[in-house]
């Protein structure tokens, strides 16, 4: 009898990555923050979830089909990068604890799940609804600026202290539960820039996929500031 043994190739290559945002639009910014994270710590996948309606900020120029459009078109170059259309289908105010139980039921008990958000919207974590039960769902990947340390609310230090992993493994060898943070550089792209490009007429070449560039221009998006 072979008893199988698992390796460390078998252990980095588990779990599912999830990443949320209005994209609008998407951009290289976005796509790099999210290859470099496959890359880097190797997990199966990446899922990106556009929102339907952002709980935070004004009502969208741009439709929620133009922008889940957009990221189905930017994902087409690599195979590790999902849409997940979720949020746009279930309409409403986009809140993620929901996306997160949803999933978790989909995927079973034991896949690992890894939340991935900006520092900036780590900060502002205790805001969000029902915050706290987060890790019950799935890990935290905080991911920041290299050299950026901000200081963390009290609340939201106390959180962020008791389930801080020691080693980012620990997001894959467990469901969910814990925060890891880790910094990358990324790219000086922003969404409000290639809008404000495109109000004023000006060339956004270069700064999201082709596809997604023609997208834009076919449909005139963005052209009222």
């Amino acid at each position: 009898m072979v008893i199988p043994v698992t390796t460390e190739l078998d252990v980095k290559h588990k779990g599912i990555v999830v990443m949320g945002g209005t994209f609008n639009p998407i951009h290289h910014g976005h796509l790099r923050t999210a290859v470099d994270i496959l890359d880097r710590f190797a997990f199966n996948e990446l899922r990106l979830i556009p929102c339907f309606q952002p709980v935070h900020k004004d009502a969208l120029q741009v439709k929620p089909f133009e922008r889940l459009h957009m990221v189905e078109l930017a994902c087409r170059a690599d195979p590790r990068l999902k849409v997940d259309r979720r949020e746009i289908e279930r309409q409403g105010p986009s809140y993620t604890i929901d996306t997160l139980a949803e999933l978790r039921q989909e995927v079973g008990q034991t896949t690992p799940i890894v939340l991935t958000v900006g520092m900036d919207s780590f900060l502002s974590l205790t805001t969000w609804k029902r915050w706290a039960e987060l890790v019950q769902f799935a890990h935290i990947l905080v991911v920041s600026r290299p050299g950026w340390e901000p200081e963390l609310p009290s609340k939201l230090e106390d959180f962020y202290e008791k389930r801080r992993a020691n080693d980012v493994t620990e997001l894959q060898s467990a469901p969910s539960g814990k925060i890891w943070q880790t910094s990358l550089t990324p790219l000086a792209i922003s969404s409000s820039m290639i809008r404000k490009l495109c109000a004023q007429q000006q060339s956004i070449a270069y700064l999201l996929p082709e596809n997604v560039r023609e997208f834009i221009l076919d449909h005139q998006l963005y052209q009222k500031g």
